[in-house]
């Protein structure tokens, strides 16, 4: 007499071999989220600091379209010989001349400065970059009361801007710094007056967000 052949319960339907390796997809995939949010941020950080150079938030675009309202503005205005515009690795680099800023000599802002500057602070005022304000002379040595060299000229007319931003635009103190280079960082030669006009500048530096934690030590 033939046997029975032994047979444990009913074969699974076709849709069960399917449905089973999705639950087991859904259940690699959320062990894999659980196992990133336990990343140390300190050693990932350690990293990012150890590299040449950190990485740049990508603001490349929202620069230009700043750069580009200024330009639009500048050319209105008949101002394109005293509003420079460019962008650099630091970030967007404003350049704004003596002859529009300052007399000659002096720290005091003109006036007439006052309407430009207004509306660079409005470009600027909600952006989250850092901005960098640089005072910058030609080489002709100045001697007077108030400023015994280039220096002390090129740093009062920065700080006299970074002041203007702060109490006037109410741009946040924390994001402007100022500086003077005095007559060490030319764009132009010192030979002729059309050099040296162009050195005679202040600077506006709209700094390349960086990522918090990660700056070189």
């Amino acid at each position: 007499m033939r046997k029975k052949a032994f047979q444990l319960g009913k074969s699974s339907p076709p849709w069960m071999l399917t449905y089973s390796d999705i639950v087991t997809q859904v259940l690699v995939f959320f062990i894999l989220l659980f196992s990133l949010s336990d990343i140390n941020i300190v050693k990932f950080s350690s990293y990012f600091r150890k590299m040449k150079k950190p990485p740049v938030i990508l603001d490349e675009e929202q620069l230009r379209r700043v750069m580009l309202e200024l330009a639009d503005y500048a050319k209105e205005k008949n101002l394109e010989s005293m509003i420079g515009m460019e962008i650099l690795e630091q970030g967007l680099i404003i350049s704004l001349t003596e002859s529009l800023m300052f007399h000659s000599g002096e720290a005091r802002i003109l006036p007439e400065a006052l309407p430009v500057l207004e509306v660079i602070c409005e470009k600027l005022k909600y952006l989250p970059n850092n901005i960098a304000i640089e005072g910058h002379t030609d080489n002709i040595p100045i001697r007077t009361k108030d400023f015994p060299s280039n220096w002390e000229l090129s740093v009062a007319r920065a700080v006299n801007v970074l002041k203007y931003l702060i109490e006037k635009q109410g741009i946040d103190p924390q994001r402007v710094s100022a500086s003077g280079y005095g007559e060490y960082r030319p764009v132009a030669g010192n030979d002729t007056d059309e050099g040296r006009a162009k050195n005679r500048r202040v600077v506006l530096v709209v700094q390349r967000q960086r990522l918090r934690g990660f700056d070189k030590e």
